[in-house]
Order: C-alpha cells, then sequence, then structure tokens
C-alpha cells in the first residue's frame, strides 16, 4: 500500500489537522474507491491502534485515513492535550470534508471505524454526519461517562473550574489529569511498551476536559442512530458494559454485537490473534454497506 502525509481542516475551529491516507495496492485512477476513517483511543495519535486496523482495511481494497486530532499529535489547537467530544466530533466532519474531495473517492460509500474513545465519538459522529454510511465501533467505551470507571480519573469539579478560569486569565497553569497511569497494568502492557509507545503520546489530558466528558451521554444521543452499525467487545474488556449499553441503546435491527472471546480491552488495539478475529466480521459488515 501506499501512504501520504496529508493535512486537512477542521472548519469549526480552523485548525489543521495531520493525517495518514493509507491507499490500496495497484491502485487505479479511473476506479472509485470505498473509504474509511479509522479513529483511535482518547488521547491517541494517528500512528497507534487506529493505523493497525487502517492498514487492514486498506489491504483488503479500502482508503483509509488516519488523524491526529485537534490539541493532539501533529494537529494544531491550544492549549495541548484537550479531550473535548465536540471537537472529536467535528474533527470527523473535517476528515469526511476531506476524503469526499478526492475524485477517487465515492461520495455515497465512507464510512467510520473508531476504538475504544473514538469508538463513541465515532458512534455519535454516525448519528450526526449523514455523509458517514456504516459504523463500526470497537469497544467502545464511553456510554454514560458519569457513571464509568474513567470518572475515576477526574478532580473535583470546583477545582478544575477554577484552574479553567486562572489559565484563561493568564494567572496560572494548566492543570492536568493523569488518564493512563503506569499502575493500570493493562493499558501500561500497551501505552508503555513497543506494542503501543509513540514520542507524541502522552497520558495527560487537560483537567477541565472533564467538564464536558461528564456531560458526555452516547447512550442517550445513540437512541437516534439509524445507520448500519457494528460493534466489537472483548470478552474480558474492562469497557464490555459500556459498549453493550451503546449497542443496546441503536433502536433498529440492522445492527450487530460480537464479542471476541478470551479478549480485554487493550488486546483488540493490536494483538494479531483478536484483531484478525474482528476483521471476520469487520470486513464483511463494510463490503455490504459501503
Amino acid at each position: 500500500m501506499d501512504t501520504q502525509k496529508v493535512v486537512f481542516v477542521n472548519k469549526e475551529l480552523n485548525t489543521r489537522l495531520a493525517g495518514l491516507l493509507y491507499i490500496p495496492t495497484n491502485f487505479d485512477l479511473s476506479k472509485n474507491y470505498s473509504a474509511v476513517i479509522v479513529t483511535g483511543p482518547m488521547l491517541s495519535v494517528k500512528e497507534q491502534a487506529q493505523s493497525v486496523y487502517a492498514k487492514r482495511l486498506t489491504e483488503a481494497g479500502y482508503v483509509t485515513l488516519v488523524f491526529d486530532g485537534t490539541y493532539f499529535g501533529e494537529s494544531e489547537g491550544l492549549p495541548r492535550g484537550l479531550e473535548l467530544p465536540e471537537v472529536k466530533e467535528s474533527d470527523i466532519e473535517g476528515a469526511v470534508d476531506y476524503l469526499a474531495g478526492l475524485p477517487y473517492v465515492d461520495c455515497e460509500r465512507i464510512g467510520g471505524l473508531g476504538i475504544c474513545g473514538s469508538g463513541s465519538y465515532m458512534s455519535v459522529a454516525g448519528v450526526k454526519e449523514p455523509r458517514l454510511k456504516a459504523i463500526t465501533a470497537i469497544v467502545p467505551a464511553i456510554s454514560d461517562i458519569s457513571t464509568s470507571a474513567m470518572a475515576g480519573f477526574f478532580k473535583p469539579e470546583e477545582e478544575v473550574k477554577a484552574a479553567k478560569e486562572a489559565y484563561e486569565k493568564g494567572e496560572g497553569e494548566i492543570e492536568y489529569l493523569n488518564f493512563m497511569p503506569r499502575v493500570f497494568d493493562e493499558g501500561a502492557a500497551y501505552y508503555y511498551t513497543s506494542r503501543g509507545t509513540h514520542p507524541r503520546w502522552s497520558n495527560r489530558v487537560v483537567a477541565w476536559s472533564q467538564l464536558e466528558l461528564v456531560k458526555y451521554n452516547v447512550t442517550n444521543i445513540m437512541k437516534e442512530m439509524q445507520k448500519p452499525y457494528l460493534v466489537i467487545t472483548g470478552e474480558n474488556a474492562w469497557s464490555k458494559q459500556s459498549s453493550t449499553e451503546v449497542f443496546n441503546a441503536v433502536p433498529h435491527n440492522d445492527k450487530e454485537m460480537h464479542v471476541i472471546s478470551e479478549a480485554g480491552h487493550f488486546d483488540l488495539y493490536d494483538l494479531a490473534p483478536y484483531v484478525s478475529e474482528a476483521f471476520e466480521y469487520i470486513i464483511p459488515f463494510f463490503n455490504k454497506n459501503l
């Protein structure tokens, strides 16, 4: 496959986003291709789990796009490390804009695949962005974040509100949450080893991100989902309950959920036995719906 560095724009924020476009081997300029936008876990950069999935899809004949979200990696946006659901969704809209502008991409055959936190962000984008025709969510980790294990990373609300106000007045330093501590063994086995580490990745997220995250109820939004929908989770995934809640909220029957035996949450980021099994469902799903 061919890999191209690309730049596109989040029009709402006017931020430039750095991406990688994967082009299938034996690319034929006269053909119109289906395309899939692949987004990764919260705080991740484009070279991590999302590229594992994007490359597999490209090997199957799809044009795929991964990118650093606004405030992360090589993309623009200050302060660095803001994790805001509405921004994630508008980044995805910018990615759709970019793919739709490519002469060899069929605008009626663009799908989305999201992993972990962006399994939920991409699911919501599937509700809100009409140009996305089918959505796959891998271990989607956010249903109602206020009741999830992730809320354990949050600081007292008044503390982060005060930190945000002080920073905006130029009177204080940025306060951060630690979203992936080394003591979280399963996560550390991915992010702090050769499996998933990357020099542009950081486990720190701007603390006042939690003020928006805590209000983010994906389950309620998914009640409006009308598109083909696939969820892949693991038998032992810590996110399995959230994934199930998001899946069950979808009101129609054109949906599938598959549980990979023995797989944990982070196993589905990159480990071959589990990712390979996931693709036994992902490829037929996109072939059918794109």
